[in-house]
C-alpha cells in the first residue's frame, strides 16, 4: 500500500463522517413541520440538500442549498443552514398524505454524500397525540451515544494510522 491511501484513510477517520437527522418525525395534513439535521461543522462550506427516496440511490433531491437558505419551487419546502450551530433546518408546509415516505438529510461530498434517514408520517386527523413512542426515543438515545463513542474512537483510529503511515513510509 502506498502513502497516499494512508493519507485518504488518515483524513477520513478524523473527518468524522457524521450526520444526524431524527429517525421518525410525525405530522398532520395541512400542518407545517421542521426536520434539525446536525452535521460536523468540517462539513460547513459543503451544500446541504433534503431528498426523498426508499434508499440513498434513488433519493430525488427536492431543495439543495450551498448557502443561507432556498426554497424549492412550489413554495413549500426550505432549507436553512446555520454553520455556527452545524445543523441545518427543513421546513415542509401544508402536508399531504402523499407527503408520507422516506427522506435523507444529505450532504454533498466528492466521492461518497454524506446521508440520515428521517421517516415522515403524516395523519390525517391532527387530534391524535404525534408525540414520540419510548421505543423512538431510546433508539435517538442510542444513536447519539454511537455518534459520542465514534466522536472518540475516531481519534484512537487516527493516532493508529499515523503511526502506520510513519512506520511504512520509513520502512520499519
Amino acid at each position: 500500500m502506498d502513502f497516499t491511501f494512508h493519507l485518504f484513510m488518515l483524513s477520513f477517520s478524523v473527518s468524522g463522517a457524521i450526520l444526524t437527522g431524527p429517525a421518525v418525525i410525525n405530522g398532520s395534513v395541512g400542518q407545517s413541520i421542521i426536520i434539525r439535521c446536525k452535521y460536523n461543522k468540517h462539513y460547513s462550506s459543503s451544500p446541504k440538500y433534503w431528498c426523498k427516496g426508499d434508499n440513498r440511490e434513488d433519493c430525488v433531491i427536492l431543495v439543495k442549498t450551498q448557502h443561507s437558505r432556498k426554497t424549492n419551487s412550489d413554495g413549500r419546502i426550505t432549507i436553512e443552514t446555520d454553520n455556527d450551530a452545524g445543523e441545518f433546518l427543513v421546513m415542509m408546509d401544508r402536508l399531504t398524505k402523499n407527503d408520507q415516505g422516506m427522506y435523507w438529510c444529505g450532504i454533498a461530498r466528492f466521492l461518497w454524500d454524506l446521508l440520515s434517514p428521517v421517516e415522515l408520517n403524516v395523519i390525517e386527523d391532527p387530534k391524535v397525540s404525534l408525540s414520540g413512542s419510548p421505543a423512538e426515543e431510546e433508539v435517538l438515545r442510542q444513536n447519539s451515544m454511537c455518534y459520542f463513542i465514534w466522536s472518540i474512537l475516531r481519534w484512537f483510529f487516527f493516532a493508529i494510522l499515523l503511526i502506520w503511515a510513519i512506520l511504512i513510509k520509513l520502512k520499519i
